[in-house]
């Protein structure tokens, strides 16, 4: 590596695409996600939205590097506007206080509201889901 690269980031990959066999990945979690939102519960829209996170990693993976999927979006934040990104974090943090917080008890509309933004920047990517 060179010291322009080490100064400047030039080694951080940034493939911006994803493999075929994720986008056939993306799009079968994305009818996983949609028949759990249709079921309206409470655990089906916390699963919803887990899986919803996953899949937005899944597709980072393939572009950028990163160990996390925190790594990643830090890693891809050039890929989304600043509104987007910020609600990307927004609704990754709530993900993880679902899965890391007992008790935890989000609004329903928030966790719908962040399925949503987690599918805007799918779509972003360049994904059709």
């Amino acid at each position: 590596m060179n010291i322009f690269n080490l100064l400047f980031g030039g080694n951080k990959t940034s493939r911006r695409t994803v493999t075929q066999l994720t986008e056939k990945n993306i799009v079968s979690d994305w009818r996983s996600i949609s028949i759990l939102i249709s079921q309206k519960g409470p655990s089906s829209l916390k699963n919803a939205l887990i899986t919803a996170d996953k899949t937005l990693d899944n597709a980072l993976r393939d572009m950028v590097d990163g160990e996390t999927m925190g790594d990643r979006l830090k890693n891809a934040e050039n890929m989304f506007d600043r509104n987007l990104y910020n609600k990307i974090w927004e609704a990754h943090k709530i993900r993880n206080n679902l899965v890391h917080e007992s008790g935890y008890e989000p609004p329903h509309f928030v966790i719908t509201e962040s399925i949503q933004v987690l599918k805007t920047a799918l779509q972003s990517l360049g994904l059709r889901i």
